[in-house]
C-alpha cells in the first residue's frame, strides 16, 4: 500500500472515530444514532473498498516487477 493510500484510508479511519464519538454524545436521540450508524456503516465500505484496492495495485506492481526481472527491463 502506498503513503497515499495509507494516508487516505486513515482520513476515512479519523471519520469514522468522529462518527463513533458523536454516537456517545448523542444522549439517546435514536435520530442522531441513526444517522451517525449509517455514517458509519458507509464509511466502512468505502474503506473496505480502498483498502481491496490498495491491495490490487500492490498485486499488479508486484506482477510488474515480477515480469520485469525477468525480461531484464527495469523495474517499476
Amino acid at each position: 500500500m502506498t503513503a497515499e493510500q495509507q494516508a487516505y484510508i486513515q482520513a476515512l479511519s479519523d471519520v469514522r472515530s468522529y462518527h463513533r464519538w458523536q454516537i456517545g454524545q448523542a444522549l439517546g436521540d435514536m435520530r442522531t444514532i441513526q444517522v451517525h450508524e449509517s455514517a458509519i456503516a458507509w464509511l466502512d465500505v468505502l474503506i473496505a473498498t480502498k483498502r481491496k484496492h490498495a491491495a490490487e495495485d500492490e498485486a499488479d506492481r508486484q506482477r510488474a516487477r515480477t515480469a520485469n526481472s525477468q525480461t531484464g527491463k527495469p523495474g517499476v
